[in-house]
């Protein structure tokens, strides 16, 4: 079977629609994380809206893993006083992108892979390392985030490596947080087993 060129052009413009196509259906955080550099082990695009307010995306990798060291976290509450909460500190590099600005930061640019990159980058004002954790996963039951949540207290000790696997990263923007961020894990590793499967 012999193909003319009008047949063929039209079949490669047909092939050529269908991947712009199904590019476009792939969800806008797979297609904005892919802006970030390679040193990103956490990626967070912020979108500051015009009213002042903004929001914030945490993009999701294909494991969602990250290592960290557990901390306690001490806190003050202008009614309730003082409060400690458990947390960690990522072992890895988060970056937060401003979208509006494309401006990127991070904890310590001056990180060795951070310097040898062409990548220019800021220091955050908060701290892009520490996190509390909440435990509320859209994708869990309240039954099931309850028992996570006792585990993770049951079994912390400070300073352990843990690997954590994140559902979501919120901005901790109340009274109640004593970090700036907080990690929502969809599961803990410690003493290599997961705790909250």
């Amino acid at each position: 079977m012999k193909f003319s060129k009008f047949s063929i052009k039209l079949f490669a413009k047909l092939i050529i629609f269908n991947i712009l196509f199904f590019q476009n259906a792939i969800s806008e955080n797979i297609d904005i994380a892919i802006d970030f550099p390679y040193f990103c082990d956490l990626k967070i695009s912020y979108f500051p809206g015009s009213d002042g307010n903004g929001y914030e995306v945490y993009h999701q990798s294909q494991s969602n893993e990250i290592k960290a060291k557990t901390l306690i976290y001490e806190g003050e509450h202008p009614v309730h006083g003082s409060f400690t909460q458990l947390g960690v500190r990522i072992l890895g590099i988060v970056c937060y992108k401003n979208e509006s600005t494309q401006i990127i930061f991070v904890d310590d640019p001056d990180n060795k892979w951070i310097k040898l990159s062409d990548e220019k980058v800021q220091q955050h004002e908060y701290s892009l390392k520490d996190f509390i954790l909440i435990f509320l996963d859209d994708n869990k039951t309240d039954q099931e985030n309850q028992e996570c949540s006792n585990k993770w207290w049951t079994s912390f000790a400070e300073n352990k490596n843990v690997i954590l696997k994140i559902a979501d990263i919120w901005q901790g923007s109340t009274a109640h947080y004593s970090t700036d961020y907080a990690i929502v894990p969809h599961d803990i590793m410690i003493n290599a087993s997961w705790i909250c499967s």
